[in-house]
C-alpha cells in the first residue's frame, strides 16, 4: 500500500493493487441515506462525493436498523446511484452483514445468516460483486476460527478483494488473523472500529457490541500493513466546533458524551495549531487519520451538502508526524 497525492487541493488516497483501484482517505458513510435522508438528498451528497475524488462508499445490510421497514434502504440508494451514473466501475464498494432482525438487534455470523444478506446485498447494491465485505459486528457466541472459515466462503461468493471485520476486540481479532495465516488462508485486512483523535467517554460508544481503537489493536494493525475504516473521525464535530466558537457552542447531549479535560486541552492545542498555520480545524481532524502512520480511512456521515463539502475541501492536509504524536501524548 502507498499514498498517492493527487493534487495540492484533491484527495489522499491507498493505491491498492490487489483492488485496481484507489482508495480515497474519506470514506462516505451512508447510514442515513433512505432513512434520515431522502434518496434525492443522498444522491445530492454522492455526487459531491464523487465529484471531490472520493471513492471509498461505506454501507450495511442492516442500515438503517432505527426506522422501521427500513433495513436495506442504504444499499439500495447505493445501488441506484450507482447504475444511474455508471460509477460501479470507479467506487470501492463497502458493506457488511452479520446483523439480522427488522431492527438490526440480532448478530449472527452463521454461515447460513451470511450467505442469505449478502444475497440481499447484492441485488440492492445492482452489483455482483463487493470490493470489501466486512462483518458488521463480532458474534461471541462463535469461535473467531468458525468466523474466518465462514468469511472465506463469503468472500468467494461476493467476489470480495478484501474481507474484513467491524467491532472485534483485538485478543480476538488477533487470534482471528493468526488462524488465517497459520491455515492459509485469506487474513481479514480491514478493520473497523471507532477512531479519532478524541479521547472516549464511556457515554460516546455506550454499546458493548462496539469497540474503540486502542494501543494494542493499533500497533497491530499498524505492523501487519493492514487498513483501518475509522467511524466517528470527525468526532462528532466537537473540536471543530470548539475551535471556531468555543465551548457555548458545544449542546449537553455532545458535552455529556465527549468532553473530557484531555479533549478540552486537544482543542486548545489543535485551536492554536489551527491560528498559527492558517488551516481549518477539519483539516486537523481528517489529517489525524489520513496522515496517520496506521493506514486510515476517515469514515465520514454527513447531512448536509455543507457539511461535507467542508469535509471533502479539508482533505488533502498532511498533518506532521510530530503534531500527531504531539495530540496522542496530552
Amino acid at each position: 500500500l502507498c499514498i498517492l497525492e493527487e493534487g495540492k487541493h484533491e484527495m489522499k488516497y491507498i493505491k491498492d493493487d490487489r483492488l485496481g483501484k484507489n482508495i480515497s482517505k474519506i470514506g462516505l458513510g451512508a447510514a442515513r441515506f433512505g432513512t434520515n435522508l431522502s434518496e434525492k438528498e443522498a444522491f445530492q451528497l454522492l455526487d459531491i462525493f464523487s465529484s471531490c475524488g472520493g471513492t471509498l462508499i461505506d454501507t450495511a445490510r442492516s442500515y438503517s436498523p432505527w426506522k422501521p421497514d427500513s433495513r436495506g434502504n442504504s444499499e439500495k440508494c447505493i445501488g441506484k446511484w450507482m447504475e444511474i451514473n455508471n460509477k460501479r466501475g470507479k467506487m470501492v464498494l463497502v458493506t457488511k452483514g452479520g446483523i439480522r432482525g427488522e431492527h438490526g438487534e440480532i448478530i449472527d455470523a452463521s454461515k447460513t445468516n451470511l450467505i442469505n444478506e449478502l444475497d440481499e446485498s447484492l441485488e440492492a447494491l445492482r452489483t455482483n460483486y463487493i470490493d470489501i465485505y466486512l462483518l458488521h459486528k463480532d458474534d461471541t457466541e462463535r469461535t473467531v476460527e468458525e468466523i474466518i472459515e465462514t468469511m472465506q466462503f463469503i468472500k468467494e461468493k461476493a467476489k470480495a478483494t478484501r474481507i474484513g471485520i467491524a467491532n472485534m476486540e483485538y485478543n480476538r481479532f488477533r487470534k482471528a488473523v493468526l488462524y488465517a495465516i497459520n491455515n492459509h488462508l485469506e487474513v481479514p485486512s480491514v478493520l473497523q472500529t471507532w477512531w479519532s483523535l478524541a479521547e472516549y467517554k464511556k457515554e460516546m460508544w455506550n454499546d458493548t457490541t462496539t469497540t474503540h481503537m486502542d494501543s494494542s489493536m493499533y500497533h497491530f494493525l499498524k505492523e501487519n500493513n493492514m487498513i483501518c475504516m475509522a467511524y466517528t473521525s470527525q468526532c462528532k464535530g466537537y473540536f471543530q466546533k470548539m475551535v471556531l466558537k468555543g465551548e457555548k457552542a458545544i449542546d449537553s447531549f455532545l458535552k455529556m458524551r465527549i468532553e473530557t479535560k484531555r479533549n478540552i486541552k486537544k482543542a486548545e492545542y489543535i485551536k492554536q495549531y489551527c491560528c498559527a498555520n492558517d488551516i481549518h480545524p477539519t483539516a486537523f481532524v481528517n489529517g489525524y487519520i489520513t496522515s496517520n502512520q496506521l493506514e486510515g480511512v476517515a469514515l465520514v456521515s454527513c447531512s448536509t451538502e455543507k457539511q461535507l463539502l467542508n469535509v471533502m475541501e479539508n482533505s488533502n492536509y498532511i498533518l506532521p508526524q510530530k503534531v500527531i504524536e504531539e495530540i496522542d501524548g496530552i
